[in-house]
């Protein structure tokens, strides 16, 4: 799929239609109905039960007491319903989708039966994410969209369509930024083998596409957004809800570039068990050495890294175009959650670099009305975790400057 598809009208019935698979390979040939019992449901019948419920033509007990059925004729009361490793996590997606149904009534409507398939689960498969997660939601979902065609949803008919766009679009763009990351990583562990100027334009044309990803979702209408949001959220005494800021690619580049502040990195601590499994290790270790001053931006400060024109300014094109990622970032949230904003925010990137350092981002912290609106499903306050990041990286670009001069004539 082409991120000029994404949340295109013209462009979801063509999408109807899965993807060929290919001839040869049992990760691909396998049937989703087959690797997980309760794909039938999830994929054919969730998406049109939660709207029943939301209209008022069903209850949540009568959802309940369908998922029982389904639950008992896939043999949950036998035992955990994966058979092997390899479908544990496509059955925990499917068991969580099932779960996170309830979320707008709350912890109180979850069936006892569901909670202890998840438990049974979870108890043969260690490893597995208990909670909905965004490696679950995301990786797992679209790799089984990449292989069978089939995406699993919460939303029914057109608005399915534009919550596939939604999750697609993040898988779809996190390679960009990946790659943006391994050029500046090369960069800093290897510094003698890389051509800075090179590898620094790569970054940026990396980071340039990874934008222009993020801009497609200024076409998601609030109204879907706000209708599949809700089955993403946290609850009282739950784990933080799934939510784009556990991309952990996006983390990886800032360590890469320039070093943690202590409220970064304390958003960090927040924020790790909920990153991808892979993620974890890496963001950890990036951390600790970017901290220590194994960053590129510290490189260059201190005079380890001493790049040519050419090479100073595709850094400070690598900067302004993170920058400029996060500046749609926020245009693209204020859009979609304008409690998160006062009515006359308008932020910009002078009035941010402005502000008297970075702001807390837990506890309802935001320029809302105290009640938590300003909290995305992460839990996390979106204006303030957008905006800090902002301040960070236009702080580092000034000090960046300043050190190399003129980079341009």
């Amino acid at each position: 799929m082409k991120k000029e598809d994404l949340f295109s009208p013209q462009g979801h019935p063509a999408r109807s239609q899965p993807p060929e698979r290919p001839r040869r390979g049992p990760a691909r040939d396998a049937d989703p109905l087959l690797r997980s019992p309760l794909a039938s449901y999830v994929l054919n019948r969730l998406p049109a039960d939660l709207a029943a419920v939301a209209q008022g033509r069903a209850t949540y007990e009568q959802l309940a007491a369908e998922q029982c059925r389904v639950l008992r004729a896939a043999g949950a009361e036998d035992g955990p319903l994966a058979t092997d490793p390899s479908s544990a996590r496509l059955v925990q997606l499917d068991l969580l989708f099932m779960l996170n149904g309830y979320l707008p009534a709350g912890p109180t409507a979850f069936p006892r039966p569901l909670l202890a398939s998840l438990a049974a689960q979870c108890d043969r498969y260690p490893s597995l994410d208990p909670h909905m997660s965004y490696e679950l939601l995301i990786d797992v979902n679209c790799a089984e969209w990449e292989t069978t065609g089939r995406i699993r949803v919460f939303s029914d008919g057109e608005l399915g369509c534009l919550e596939r766009d939604f999750y697609l679009g993040h898988h779809l763009a996190e390679p960009a930024v990946r790659g943006a990351f391994d050029r500046l990583s090369a960069l800093v562990l290897e510094p003698d083998a890389v051509d800075p100027a090179a590898a620094l334009e790569e970054a940026l044309r990396g980071l340039g596409d990874f934008r222009r990803y993020m801009a497609q979702y200024g076409r998601l209408p609030r109204e879907a957004f706000q209708a599949f949001r809700r089955y993403h959220m946290s609850h009282p005494g739950g784990a933080r809800g799934v939510s784009g800021a556990f991309m952990p690619s996006v983390q990886l580049l800032e360590l890469a570039l320039l070093a943690p502040t202590p409220l970064y990195e304390r958003y960090l601590g927040q924020s790790l068990a909920y990153f991808p499994a892979w993620s974890r290790p890496v963001v950890s270790e990036w951390r600790e050495r970017s901290r220590a001053g194994g960053n590129v931006v510290q490189a260059v400060l201190d005079g380890r890294l001493k790049p040519d024109r050419r090479a100073g300014a595709a850094l400070l094109g690598v900067i302004d175009m993170f920058v400029d990622f996060r500046m749609v970032h926020l245009g693209v949230t204020r859009k979609a959650l304008p409690e998160a904003f006062e009515p006359s925010a308008r932020p910009t990137r002078q009035s941010i670099l402005a502000q008297d350092g970075e702001r807390d981002f837990l506890d309802g912290a935001g320029p809302g009305d105290g009640r938590g609106d300003e909290l995305g499903t992460s839990g996390f306050s979106v204006h303030n975790v957008l905006t800090n990041a902002v301040h960070r990286l236009l702080t580092a670009r000034h000090r960046v400057a300043e050190t190399l001069g003129p980079v341009t004539d």
